[in-house]
């Protein structure tokens, strides 16, 4: 029932157009070429289609197959951007070879968009109906701050979701989280050979990552999931001082905290401030101050929700073999899709190279995910 052909031409179609994130790096194109593309499929096979500009050159799509009522409503999630293509040979060729279509996105996540465009023109081409909406959305920025999803959720509410991020065509159900910090010291500036003078920032900086590093040594054993694995830390920036032959008036780091289901965000903070407050009480010339930066919180569907239970059962019809039930030590966008109390689960096709410099989707994977995407919206949807 989908079209193999389609499916792998639109999918190199969509490795060909430069998506990457802009706010990632200077050479991004931003999501407006391949949302205009997406918007075309739909408009060609008689999908209902949406195009929302959130600023100039980002851009949401948004396919509407309607049902004829009384159904449960399923959103299926997409994003469009990626990362950027430094160090890549051909980011954009879509070179198909054993079975394998190579270029930047095509794991990450253009193969499930792809999937997402056969399984809509299988419905439409079989002429299925559904009693249940299916809404498909192809979004903005995950790979940044999510604004695309994070407008997605104001326009739309679903019955359940699915998030169609790689997985193998695994069912995942548990995601890790993050939050990122500014921690700033405080010192006093002076000429270097007034000693009595001079508060070095720098060195209470020191004080303070040892203690950080004694934290990052510590999560692992004390926060664990059975699916997301460990809780960790770890500090990707640093800046201090400014210049030589003076005491550093203010240094500042960036901590990255990695969050596990269950993990709340005030709490997580407060583990921080901990640290900071024993090392002022500690040290009188201590001055240190944390800014949270960005939240995202991490998320758990129970695998007795009615999507994962279907996904699961549609997924071993077409696979031939049960999937398993993996968690991701990465964040997605169904956290947010999650938050608003819909359940929201993962699954996605086979690939490798997520972020590195060769990236590949297997196609037959992209295939397969649709037949499971349609059997699943069947399912659920009321198809008939």
């Amino acid at each position: 029932m989908i079209d193999k052909n389609f499916t792998s031409n639109t999918l190199a179609d969509l490795v060909k157009i430069n998506s990457v994130n802009p706010d990632l790096s200077k050479d991004g194109a931003g999501e407006e070429e391949i949302a205009l593309y997406i918007d075309g499929i739909l408009k060609s096979i008689d999908v209902e289609s949406h195009v929302s500009v959130l600023k100039p050159g980002r851009v949401n799509v948004t396919g509407i197959l309607k049902g004829t009522g009384g159904g449960t409503s399923l959103m299926i999630n997409a994003h469009t951007d990626t990362v950027g293509v430094e160090h890549m040979d051909e980011p954009f060729s879509a070179r198909i070879e054993n079975g394998k279509l190579y270029g930047r996105g095509s794991y990450d996540m253009k193969g499930s968009i792809a999937a997402m465009l056969a399984m809509a023109k299988a419905i439409r081409e079989n002429k299925i109906e559904h009693t249940g909406d299916i809404v498909l959305t192809f979004v903005a920025d995950e790979e940044y701050e999510s604004i695309g999803t994070q407008e997605v959720i104001k326009q739309y509410k679903t019955d359940a979701a699915i998030v169609t991020e790689p997985t193998d065509l695994d069912v995942c159900v548990a995601h890790r989280g993050f939050g990122i910090y500014e921690i700033k010291t405080k010192g006093k500036i002076a000429h270097g050979g007034r000693h009595q003078e001079g508060i070095d920032a720098n060195t209470k900086m020191g004080t303070l990552l040892v203690e950080l590093e004694k934290l990052a040594d510590r999560l692992p054993d004390e926060k664990h999931h059975a699916l997301c694995g460990q809780a960790s830390m770890h500090v990707p920036l640093i800046k201090g001082g400014q210049s030589l032959f003076i005491y550093s008036g203010e240094c500042t780091i960036n901590a990255e905290r990695r969050t596990l289901p269950g993990e709340r965000e005030v709490e997580v903070l407060q583990d921080l401030q901990n640290i900071i407050d024993m090392l002022s009480e500690r040290d009188k010339d201590f001055n240190a101050e944390i800014k949270p930066l960005i939240w995202r919180a991490p998320y758990e569907v129970s695998r007795d929700a009615a999507i994962v239970k279907k996904l699961s059962q549609c997924a071993a019809k077409v696979l031939g073999c049960q999937p398993a039930y993996i968690g991701h030590t990465w964040w997605e966008d169904s956290a947010i899709i999650g938050k608003t109390g819909t359940d929201t689960v993962i699954i996605g096709p086979k690939g490798g190279g997520i972020h590195q410099e060769v990236e590949w989707v297997e196609i037959q994977s992209v295939i397969d995910l649709a037949t499971i995407l349609l059997k699943t919206a069947d399912d659920y949807c009321g198809g008939k």
